[in-house]
């Protein structure tokens, strides 16, 4: 079906809802590939003001700054447009001083999760591969050079469970452990996020009924559960684009300190430390969202439940550093 129809059906199913965007996202010359909208008062019906495929203009922007508007709507249908939109503008976003760090972290969160949404639909796209490693590199940037944006970030972060979420969260936590940490290197720290990105990306061959399953799996279903990291590890080797440590995430990042993890059984200095940083992630991030069979817990239960059930399963180090990064996280 052509865009332009599939848009159209969107609209029509989706023709009351509207979500919110920061007027500093839209950069200056380029296309918007959706509407945009303002409110003239709370409740009021949403006006539209600008259709897509329209160049955004200085003067544009002037008349919305001139009504005190520096939140405008799309249709939320639009959203998945507008994640590629400030994708390939992410560059752009996160160097403008003028942004404050917290809308940074809005749209980073926004065009990574449409991103990940991308890459669980065609998971062995060298594209889409090649997306990531650009949204990473900035990501990686972003918190290397903004003292606030591990906070920033984290304000962002999704408590109702999707993977492609759930993805950019443990992006989040991961970076900002490997720094905690000693991890100073920027090429490793990007590798280091291209796995936490891709960790789940095996799911997309994963039944989704049993994915969206609020019930106990049975032995069968779990057995195809485990299957994932191998799933993910062959889909990502097979684009001849990804490196050895994030294909070692991917592989590895269900493997327990003590053993018992899968797929491959491995055990204590045999996990790599990129390995263990991402699972310590993993494991948080899965405590902490709603999920069809558990209700997020809080920040410090979580932890609690890592500290006394998971404790040999975790490696004890990078959990205090963990700990303490969740404890002071603008440190």
């Amino acid at each position: 079906m052509p865009q332009a129809a599939v848009m159209q059906e969107e609209d029509q199913r989706d023709s009351g809802s509207f979500m919110p965007i920061k007027l500093a996202s839209l950069r200056l010359d380029t296309v918007t590939n959706f509407d945009i909208y303002f409110q003239p008062a709370p409740g009021q019906p949403f006006v539209l003001y600008s259709e897509r495929n329209v160049r955004f203009t200085d003067a544009v922007r002037q008349r919305l700054l001139d009504s005190n508007l520096d939140t405008v709507y799309i249709r939320a249908s639009h959203q998945g447009a507008y994640g590629r939109y400030v994708e390939e503008n992410l560059a752009s976003i996160l160097e403008d001083e003028s942004i404050p760090v917290e809308e940074k972290s809005e749209a980073l969160y926004a065009a990574s999760s449409g991103l990940v949404e991308d890459i669980l639909q065609e998971p062995g796209s060298s594209d889409n591969v090649k997306r990531s490693k650009d949204i990473v590199k900035s990501t990686v940037n972003f918190m290397l050079t903004e003292r606030d944006s591990f906070s920033a970030l984290l304000k962002q972060v999704s408590l109702d469970y999707k993977i492609y979420t759930h993805s950019v969260n443990v992006v989040t936590y991961s970076v900002s452990l490997a720094q905690r940490s000693g991890h100073a290197s920027s090429a490793t720290l990007r590798e280091l996020a291209i796995g936490a990105l891709l960790h789940d990306v095996g799911k997309s061959r994963i039944n989704p009924d049993i994915l969206a399953s609020s019930a106990a799996l049975s032995e069968r279903q779990w057995e195809e559960m485990r299957q994932h990291p191998v799933y993910g590890y062959e889909i990502l080797s097979a684009t001849g684009a990804v490196g050895e440590i994030a294909l070692d995430i991917v592989l590895h990042h269900h493997e327990k300190r003590r053993g018992g993890g899968y797929p491959d059984n491995l055990a204590g200095d045999s996990i790599s430390p990129f390995v263990r940083i991402v699972s310590i992630a993993d494991v948080f991030d899965a405590l902490t969202t709603n999920r069809p069979f558990q209700q997020a817990q809080k920040t410090f239960t979580a932890l609690s439940i890592m500290r006394t059930r998971l404790a040999a399963d975790l490696d004890p180090e990078l959990f205090r550093a963990f700990v303490d990064m969740m404890g002071h996280p603008a440190r």
